[in-house]
């Protein structure tokens, strides 16, 4: 039986590395523009993987996979109130 980390990054769970390449293909198709820097991605996960709302690589509140939602520079945090707000640019 598998366990589910739900309190984990795609990133930190070893059987999801098939998901995590793919959540990291839709990061490289980003324009340049639309990526977050590196630092503000780092910062962005630390706040996911500190969170309540992280369930298995996924956002409780929006669906989403937290990895591609950092690296969106545009996107924010649904919690209310945010973790970490977009970047304008």
């Amino acid at each position: 039986m598998r366990r589910v980390c739900r309190r984990c990054l795609l990133q930190d769970m070893p059987d999801e590395a098939a998901l995590l390449q793919s959540v990291r293909e839709l990061i490289d198709l980003l324009e340049p523009q639309a990526r977050a820097p590196q630092e503000a991605v780092r910062r962005r996960l630390e706040a996911c993987a500190a969170c309540a709302h992280l369930n298995a690589g996924t956002c409780a509140l929006c669906g989403c996979y937290v990895e591609l939602r950092a690296a969106k520079a545009r996107m924010g945090c649904p919690d209310v109130p945010p973790r970490w707000t977009p970047q304008n640019g």
